[in-house]
């Protein structure tokens, strides 16, 4: 059994990118759908506050994770705390900060704030994303959250 046939969980999960930086963006997003995972980019702080917004009363939790860069976790630090507190279930779904070692110590805030389940540093190797998405698998499935019959059910 291969590395690639052990993940095959991650067939057909949702990701949300959140990347201003377009080299990033795409080779993110092309490691990821090498898995079959499904990628929703998100690149800009109005787009993502968009998507927010599309969710501020539901209950439905619609990405497996969603990847932030820094500079847009920081423009959107005071929209998510009104939106948390409006809707505390979006929560739920793991962010995890993608940046620069200047922009992780400028960051360190928000990770103190316990926004971010992980963080990763820019340019993200391979070797780290696959640990996340492992550890993320580990911790969706104690809080019951990627059960087949839960993901068979969406």
């Amino acid at each position: 059994m291969t590395f690639k046939d052990k993940l095959i969980w991650l067939q057909g999960k949702k990701i949300a990118l959140c990347e201003t930086d377009d080299v990033r963006f795409d080779e993110v997003k092309a490691f990821l759908q090498r898995y079959g995972i499904e990628v929703t980019g998100l690149r800009s702080a109005k787009e993502m506050l968009e998507d927010l917004e599309t969710r501020r009363y539901s209950t439905h939790r619609v990405f497996f994770a969603v990847f932030v860069a820094a500079d847009l976790a920081r423009e959107l630090e005071k929209p998510w705390q009104k939106m948390i507190k409006i809707n505390p279930s979006i929560s739920t779904t793991p962010l995890i900060l993608t940046a620069t070692p200047q922009k992780k110590i400028a960051s360190q805030d928000l990770i103190e704030a316990g926004y971010f389940k992980f963080c990763l540093t820019n340019p993200v190797s391979p070797n780290d994303m696959l640990r996340v998405l492992i550890r993320l698998n580990r911790w969706n499935a104690m809080r019951g959250d990627t059960a087949r019959a839960a993901t068979l059910a969406k």
